[in-house]
């Protein structure tokens, strides 16, 4: 075996000297002497050869600060708890104009009618979650559009009619006549391609209702015995009073206003899905029957046609009061909020039936970096294991491209690069009909362990 080892270790070393000649026959290398260092003449009396004669003194170079702050392998960042600042919203108190105004504008219409696109196409801010499906504004979201010394102030609320039979959907419609009641001005948000139900036609002649015989025939005298003043305005002149017809005892014959409703301004909404212009005038015709409106506008949310139009109707419609916001103030929302609106849109859009409806979410971690970016921790809660499985997809593809999708808006949104992390945390563990058609017989062993075995794969998504 020794004389085997030997014979072996001599064939590769002739084997590796054979290919070093080779290689020298191929590619030659020119033999150059060694030269020794030789001090320079100059030097030769130990000095540097300038005129004073003193000796050679190297600069020290100045150490990279970024250089040495690199780590030298990725850092590991323990979770920080989410701040104050992040749960709630703060501001200071805004600096008044010359000449403030204020508006208070309530967004109405039945369930997905485009009120919350509205208002993100107005505010041109994705604050408010948008899908297809009824009921995806559960809570009144406040969005503030300062444009010179006029404020307009948007409250966004659920849908006015109830869309299902429900306690929910009940306490969401009354959510939306506390946002009506709160507004100087009303925008009665309707959808061109549906077609209403009885129940918007009953909201519309309360909210709105067209002005009856006697007080038509009271404005039209009015409008006759307006005289023009030396300024030009026109004005009721002093024997109005016993020109015009005799009221109730009490009451002013002047005032054409039973009740203090805001006005109404009718907005038609989606008219770029309407077949033909025709039949957006015709909704515009059925609804004018029903009620009297202070103004009725064309628009389309998902490309902000009409938009401009309905600013400056706002504007105009503005009153005199001091601002209650700053003016670089979009929301009133704390950004956890904004971050559960922005995981919102993305459930809604991508779930069917009543899945989304039962999701709950918090946010667990909120760790800045020394990069300069931030880390978010979020968590969706969801009643079981089934649950969990369908949102995480195959092999997480559907949490990895919410993921994508939230960081992303997150980070054009707060102008920070954003971190966004995602958890899904069932609250019991189940097995549906494929898991019992794999165990088989189903004995208690075989179901524990599948259990413990699936129950590995609902876990962080990073």
């Amino acid at each position: 075996m020794e004389v085997q080892t030997r014979h072996k270790k001599r064939t590769r070393v002739e084997i590796l000297g054979l290919h070093q000649e080779r290689y020298r026959k191929v590619r030659p290398v020119p033999a150059q002497p060694h030269k020794p260092w030789v001090r320079p003449p100059e030097f030769a009396d130990g000095r540097d050869g300038t005129v004073d004669g003193e000796n050679v003194q190297v600069p020290a170079q100045e150490p990279d600060i970024a250089e040495l702050l690199r780590p030298r392998r990725p850092l590991n960042y323990v979770r920080s708890a989410v701040p104050t600042e992040a749960q709630f919203r703060t501001w200071d108190a805004p600096v008044q104009p010359a000449d403030p105004q204020l508006l208070r504008v309530g967004l109405m219409g039945p369930p997905n009618a485009g009120k919350s696109a509205i208002m993100n196409a107005i505010l041109d801010c994705p604050i408010s979650a948008v899908s297809p499906k009824v009921n995806t504004t559960r809570e009144g979201i406040r969005g503030v559009k300062t444009i010179g010394n006029t404020q307009l102030i948007f409250l966004d609320v659920p849908g006015i009619i109830p869309s299902h039979e429900r306690i929910t959907s009940r306490e969401l419609v009354s959510k939306a006549w506390v946002g009506y009641q709160e507004c100087d001005l009303c925008l009665l948000i309707i959808d061109v391609v549906k077609r209403p139900n009885p129940e918007i036609f009953d909201v519309v002649r309360k909210i709105c209702p067209k002005e009856d015989i006697a007080k038509a025939g009271l404005r039209f005298r009015m409008n006759a015995l307006m005289e023009v003043d030396e300024d030009g305005r026109r004005e009721l002149p002093e024997r109005a009073m016993e020109m015009l017809p005799r009221s109730i005892p009490g009451t002013n014959p002047l005032s054409l206003k039973d009740e203090d409703r805001p006005p109404v301004t009718l907005v038609l909404n989606k008219i770029d899905k309407a077949s033909e212009m025709r039949w957006v005038t015709s909704r515009e015709r059925e609804f004018k029957t029903h009620g009297q409106f202070d103004g009725i506008f064309y628009t389309s949310a998902t490309k902000s046609n009409g938009i401009v139009k309905l600013l400056e109707h706002l504007k105009r419609r503005a009153k005199p009061r001091p601002w209650l916001y700053p003016s670089e103030l979009l929301t009133t929302m704390s950004h956890t909020e904004q971050v559960k609106q922005v995981v919102n849109a993305y459930i809604f859009r991508r779930f069917n039936s009543d899945v989304p409806y039962k999701f709950e979410q918090q946010t667990v971690g909120w760790t800045p970096r020394l990069d300069g970016s931030l880390m978010i921790e979020h968590e969706i809660i969801v009643k079981d294991s089934v649950v969990a499985r369908m949102v995480l997809g195959v092999r997480n593809t559907i949490l990895q491209h919410m993921r994508q999708k939230v960081t992303e808006t997150l980070t054009s949104l707060w102008g920070t690069p954003i971190d966004f992390r995602i958890w899904v945390r069932p609250l019991k563990q189940r097995l549906s009909k494929s898991d019992l058609a794999k165990i088989g017989d189903g004995k208690p062993d075989r179901v524990k362990a599948f259990m413990s075995r699936t129950s590995t794969k609902e876990n962080i998504v990073r």
